[in-house]
């Protein structure tokens, strides 16, 4: 039996066309060790067989779900879930196709209740396990697949790179307002922001463990998986790189500089400096970025060249 102290935690879940694993990921989710209070579903207006499944759990669990009557896109479909939360919920949010480790809500709050200030955005996420669509392993880990656990996750590190997925995290209600008030941009997704705002203005934690089963397959995004090269190889990469019109950043402009633009008046001096230096960069060459990245980077590697 759970106590009087059981923390309110709603699970946020966005779905459009998951009925393939949909009941999968439901059962995950209302399996854990620390169980959600509510689970909220935003529908995209799926036409697979998802609204008879949520329908067949709402009545029966403590799912309630909407559904959208225009498109919304993934984040714009969060976001309404967002809105749907009840004050002073913490909130996690959940892919459709995932599989959540038993002790995934009980691991996360354990660990944020350790960083948590309540009118501060905080924020604890984990590694995941990639696995196919017949669940065989791709790699125990996310983090190596990407090369992610090779430096210190902090912001001059998130700035040039995302290394948060929103499937894994467990948020304070304080996160809530940022989250709801981020412009919608086709280049860039909630997560991203939510790790900005979080490693801005809030208190963050890393589990350095896979608490989900992360499933990539046809109908879900593709992953950019981590290529390792040896040290020749980089250099010869780099040299390519000099010839070309190559961007590796390109991807991060549009959001570090839209999330400065409305919340610079509010950051610490030493905080605006790390955004300003690095938009500083938007029109300098390959090489001056990389050398920024390296420079930016040099401090944080755990193991330089793996």
């Amino acid at each position: 039996m759970l106590s009087s102290n059981t923390p309110s935690i709603a699970v946020l879940m966005a779905t459009y066309n998951g009925a393939q694993y949909l009941n999968e990921q439901i059962d995950s989710i209302l399996n854990q060790s620390l169980p959600p209070t509510t689970i909220i579903v935003s529908d995209d207006g799926s036409d697979d067989g998802t609204i008879t499944i949520l329908e067949k759990y709402a009545a029966v669990e403590k799912i309630k779900f909407i559904k959208n009557d225009t498109r919304r896109g993934v984040v714009g479909n969060f976001i309404n879930c967002l809105h749907q939360l009840p004050a002073g919920y913490y909130f996690a949010l959940s892919d459709q196709d995932d599989i959540w480790h038993p002790s995934k809500l009980e691991e996360s709050f354990h660990a944020l209740q350790k960083i948590e200030h309540k009118d501060q955005p905080c924020m604890v996420y984990s590694d995941l396990c990639l696995i196919d669509a017949q669940k065989n392993i791709i790699n125990r880990s996310f983090r190596n697949e990407l090369g992610h656990h090779k430096y210190k996750h902090c912001l001059e590190t998130l700035l040039f790179g995302n290394f948060v997925l929103g499937c894994t995290t467990l948020c304070n209600y304080s996160l809530k307002d940022y989250i709801i008030g981020m412009p919608i941009h086709p280049s860039f997704n909630h997560d991203a922001w939510m790790a900005l705002v979080s490693y801005t203005f809030g208190q963050t934690y890393s589990i350095d463990k896979a608490l989900v089963d992360y499933r990539q397959h046809s109908s879900n995004v593709t992953i950019r998986t981590h290529n390792k090269k040896t040290v020749l190889n980089r250099y010869i990469n780099h040299a390519k790189q000099l010839l070309s019109k190559n961007d590796f950043l390109e991807d991060r402009f549009p959001i570090v500089d839209l999330f400065y633009s409305q919340y610079k008046s509010s950051m610490t001096p030493q905080k605006r400096m790390h955004f300003e230096d690095f938009l500083a960069l938007q029109n300098k060459s390959y090489l001056s970025k990389k050398i920024a990245f390296e420079t930016a980077f040099y401090k944080h590697w755990t193991n330089r060249f793996s």
